[in-house]
C-alpha cells in the first residue's frame, strides 16, 4: 500500500518509493551488500574497461544485462514487489542471447539484421525460436550440476511472479476480507510493501539470485573462466544461500503459491 492520509496520487506513490529506498540504503542491508559484490564481479570480469570486447554485439548485450539488473534492484528497493520481475526476466533473456551468440557468431548477424526486412525478421524468429530453453540445454550439457536448469527455473518464476499478467501475479498482491460487524467486504490491492515485509525481502532475494544467474551465464560467454572467477562466483553463491536462510529464519517457510 502507498496511500498516505488518503492520498493515492502519483506524487504520493513516488514519495513512498523514495522513503522505502532511502530507509534501506541508510541501513546495513545484506541485499545491497550482495548486489554491490555482484556488480563488482560483473565490472571486474565481464563489462569493465579492462575487459577487451571479443564481439561488440555480445559485449553490448553483456552491458545491457548489467543495466537491467541494477534497474530491477532499484525497483525492488521501492517496495513494488511485482514490478521487479519483468526487468529480471529481460535481464535473463539478454544474458541467454549473449551466451548463444558467443557460441555461434552467425547468430549475431541474424539478430542484428532482424529489422532489415520481413524475411530477415522471419529468419531471426526461426534462429531464436526458444532461446532460453536452448541456452538451458547447452549449459546443462557442459555443467552436470544443472546450472542451466536452475537458470531456467528462475526464468519461469519471473513469469509466474510478475513478468506476465497471469492470475498468480495479480491475485498475490490483493486482499479480500469480510467485516462481520458491518457486513461489508474490504478489497485491497497492494502496490508497495514496507521494508520489513516478506514480499519486500523476497523480491530483493529474487533480484540477487537472478543477478547471480546472469553473472554465471555471462561468464560463460568468455572462452575461458579463470580460477579467480570460479572462486568469486562460489563466494557469491554462498552469500545467496545465507540470504535464503535468513529469510527462512525471519519469516518461516513460504506458503506454496
Amino acid at each position: 500500500m502507498f496511500k498516505s492520509n488518503g492520498d493515492d496520487s502519483f506524487r504520493s506513490f513516488l514519495t513512498a518509493c523514495n522513503e522505502n529506498q532511502d530507509e534501506i540504503l541508510a541501513g546495513d542491508s545484506p541485499y545491497v551488500a550482495m548486489m554491490d559484490a555482484l556488480d563488482s564481479y560483473l565490472r571486474k570480469h565481464i563489462t569493465g574497461p579492462e575487459n577487451v570486447p571479443d564481439d561488440l554485439v555480445v559485449h553490448t548485450l553483456r552491458l545491457n544485462a548489467r543495466y537491467l539488473l541494477m534497474t530491477g534492484f532499484r525497483i525492488g528497493l521501492t517496495g513494488h514487489a511485482a514490478g521487479v520481475f519483468p526487468t529480471l526476466r529481460t535481464a535473463l533473456e539478454t544474458a541467454c542471447y549473449a551466451y548463444l551468440m558467443s557460441k555461434d557468431e552467425a547468430l549475431s548477424d541474424v539478430w542484428m539484421q532482424r529489422d532489415v526486412s520481413s524475411d530477415h525478421l522471419r529468419a531471426c524468429k526461426k534462429a531464436f525460436k526458444q532461446p532460453i530453453a536452448d541456452a538451458r540445454d547447452k549449459i546443462d550439457l557442459l555443467h552436470p550440476n544443472q546450472l542451466g536448469s536452475w537458470m531456467y527455473a528462475l526464468y519461469l518464476a519471473s513469469i509466474d511472479f510478475g513478468a506476465h499478467p497471469n492470475a498468480k501475479t495479480v491475485t498475490l498482491h490483493t486482499r479480500i476480507t469480510d467485516d462481520e460487524m458491518s457486513g461489508m467486504t474490504l478489497f485491497e490491492s497492494l502496490a508497495l510493501y514496507n521494508t520489513n515485509s516478506f514480499e519486500y525481502e523476497r523480491s530483493l532475494l529474487a533480484c540477487v539470485e537472478t543477478s547471480l544467474a546472469v553473472a554465471i551465464v555471462l561468464s560463460m560467454t568468455h572462452e575461458i573462466a579463470t580460477e579467480e572467477m570460479n572462486k568469486e562466483l562460489n563466494e557469491l553463491n554462498q552469500l545467496k544461500s545465507d540470504l535464503e536462510e535468513m529469510i527462512r529464519l525471519k519469516f518461516g517457510e513460504p506458503e506454496k503459491q
